[in-house]
């Protein structure tokens, strides 16, 4: 009676849309293949390493979130899920954008690196990332690594690596709709509608994924550090438009994305926009195309080559004038050779050509010096890891050498030292990691130089008993020349710095129980400043802590099978209190939150393949607000109030 009624419940809600992945014959093999604790432990991945590895094997702290993962949790977009990593939290950058912190450490403007289908969408500019782009409904796996990436993945890397993955033609094997619908307290907070497409014909995969969506960043009201505000409801919009295509046939792959996303924004910088908001554009088109092939024996070779057109930050008003062309070419070849068993190896080199043309509607103070109207430099990398798998332990060690054209050499170093033996592992690495400074990072501050990170990791974990897995961790990292931007209000300039030094050192604790289809995960990560010497990143009243990251955070993520297709998933998410400016020159804490969400899903519901689903997000209504990790006299930005969302999806 209580499905019929939930039903009935959802289809009720206001503007009911399609959202939500179907339950097609191969999601039903990863669900039962994914049944037990021990089936979600040995999860592979080779987002730390390129090759493939068991979860508690591979050299990296990873976390794996798998499409049920990400359906159950009814997540509204990308910052959802990530709010899930405990060492993972959001700030606000400006312009109405947000950064990611990693353990305590600012990772906005290219200190983590996110994929999306091997694509990077650091934008090249700044390297920062926007989050409320990516359409979470066409996801089929998100892999993390919880530190450095740079011995992989190249300078932007350092602190973590986001690697996203969307459904397959294989997981698809048809067409799908899905849509969503939220509601906060005060205004519409989002709706979206997307269709996917997948088929397998022989040796040819194909798939086609299109997105359109439209959100309000919040219905609550900005203040700035003048006193000024403004109600963000109907200022505050985040559009998206994306087109994924992929094809696939023996061993050649191509895949084309156009991604148009642009957004509202009246916080502007440091004051509020007095004459009303603002449109900044940020649209990305890619292409790539890539053979795997056996060149002989154990030895395969993967060419890839990339071109990504895009204009990020483009902004075409007297507030920001801003209107610049990147284009970034990469070529690159990869090599893996399994000689023995137990014996891996991979080596490869990628070259990189980025250029940047400015437009005629560029403002003076963002147009290049003299007569030059653009820039154009070029990266080297050469790259190689061996791994050896022994009785004793297994052992990875690689490096990576990149030479760029501005900014020098920059060589990185790691070792891993993993072991899975019977229900207990244990992981310890070291990582060098560097930042690469951007475009716009070199273009303000010619001398600036790249970041130089290393980082010591250990992780144990236990596997209690079938149903039950613990683990800790522990982590020291130190940020050498830190690259950071620094704003002089009275001179009203803008350049990027380095800073001595800066880091954190901490630890964190993991709780997994799995029991048929009930799952409850707790995790919890803390975190010490001293490494710290970077004055803009400190409170004025704490020095164990860093601006906008709470020293302690605690996450609970679960879901419960309630029968008749109907599963529940609450989660609560626990900050303490953070630091922050409210005023020119003057910090202050903010205090404790608590985040908590409730998501009802439902297969089959009324009618097969219809899959419905109705949630609340930040259920307390916590007035919870992103704080800005550094000094450039920007106030907290309001996040969204309390929201009833509803998603749909029918799969054909």
């Amino acid at each position: 009676m209580f499905r019929y009624l939930l039903c009935l419940l959802i289809l009720s809600a206001p503007m009911p849309a399609l959202a939500g992945p179907p339950v097609s014959d191969e999601d039903e093999f990863f669900s039962l293949e994914r049944s037990t604790l021990e089936d979600l432990l040995d999860i592979k991945t080779s987002v730390a390493s390129l090759t493939t590895m068991g979860l508690r094997e591979t050299p990296g702290l990873v976390t794996v979130m798998t499409e049920e993962d990400i359906r159950l949790s009814g997540a509204r977009d990308l910052v959802d899920l990530l709010r899930l990593v405990p060492d993972f939290e959001f700030t606000v950058d400006v312009q109405g954008n947000l950064g990611l912190g990693v353990k305590g450490n600012s990772g906005n403007e290219g200190k983590v690196l996110l994929l999306w289908d091997g694509q990077p969408y650091n934008e090249l500019m700044y390297s920062t990332i926007q989050y409320d782009r990516f359409p979470v409904d066409q996801i089929e796996r998100i892999e993390i690594v919880r530190g450095p990436g740079s011995v992989i993945y190249g300078g932007a890397g350092e602190l973590a690596v986001i690697n996203i993955m969307t459904k397959t033609a294989r997981f698809l094997d048809g067409g799908r709709l899905y849509g969503g619908y939220g509601q906060m307290k005060e205004a519409r907070g989002r709706r979206y509608a997307g269709y996917s497409f997948g088929k397998v014909r022989g040796r040819t995969k194909f798939s086609a994924l299109a997105h359109v969506s439209s959100a309000q960043r919040s219905d609550r009201r900005y203040r700035d550090l003048a006193g000024d505000s403004y109600g963000m409801n109907g200022d505050s919009d985040l559009d998206a438009k994306n087109l994924n295509l992929s094809l696939e046939t023996n061993g050649l792959a191509l895949r084309f994305i156009a991604d148009d996303y642009s957004q509202l924004e009246r916080d502007h910088f440091t004051s509020l926009l007095s004459t009303g908001a603002t449109r900044v554009k940020f649209p990305v088109y890619s292409f790539e195309a890539k053979y795997s092939f056996k060149a002989a024996g154990n030895l395969r070779l993967v060419p890839r080559f990339s071109h990504q057109y895009s204009r990020p930050w483009k902004e075409l008003d007297e507030h920001f004038p801003y209107d610049k062309t990147a284009r970034k070419y990469t070529g690159g070849l990869t090599a893996f050779y399994d000689p023995a068993a137990s014996v891996s190896l991979l080596g490869g080199a990628e070259f990189t050509h980025d250029m940047v043309d400015v437009g005629g509607a560029t403002g003076a103070g963002s147009a290049y010096p003299g007569t030059r109207d653009g820039a154009r430099y070029d990266n080297l990398a050469f790259f190689a890891q061996a791994a050896l798998n022994t009785a004793l332990c297994n052992l990875t060690a690689g490096g990576r050498l990149d030479r760029h054209s501005h900014s020098g050499s920059s060589f990185v170093p790691r070792l891993a030292v993993t072991k899975l033996a019977d229900d207990f592992h244990f992981k310890a690495i070291y990582s060098g990691a560097y930042r690469a400074p951007s475009v716009e990072n070199i273009r303000l501050t010619p001398s600036i130089k790249p970041e130089r990170t290393t980082t010591a990791e250990f992780e144990a974990g236990y596997k209690v008993k079938e149903s039950l897995f613990l683990s800790a961790n522990v982590f020291d990292i130190t940020i050498k020349r830190p690259i950071i931007f620094f704003y002089d209000p009275v001179a009203d300039t803008e350049n990027y710095v380095n800073y001595s030094r800066t880091g954190t050192r901490g630890w964190g604790l993991g709780f997994k129980y799995k029991d048929k289809g009930d799952y409850l995960e707790l995790g919890y990560s803390t975190y010490l400043s001293d490494k710290n010497r970077v004055d803009v990143y400190k409170p004025l009243t704490d020095s164990s802590a860093m601006l906008a990251f709470p020293r302690h955070k605690a996450v609970l993520n679960s879901r419960y099978q309630l029968g008749g297709g109907l599963t529940a998933s609450p989660s609560l998410i626990y900050l303490s209190k953070r630091y922050g400016y409210y005023a020119s020159g003057a910090t202050r804490s903010y205090s404790a939150v608590t985040l908590a969400n409730l998501y009802f899903s439902m297969k089959d519901c009324l009618a097969k393949d219809l899959t419905l689903g109705l949630g609340v997000f930040d259920l307390f209504g916590s007035n919870y607000s992103y704080i800005q990790a550094y000094n450039s006299e920007h106030a907290p930005l309001p996040a969204p109030s309390r929201e009833i969302f509803l998603k749909a999806a029918y799969e054909f």
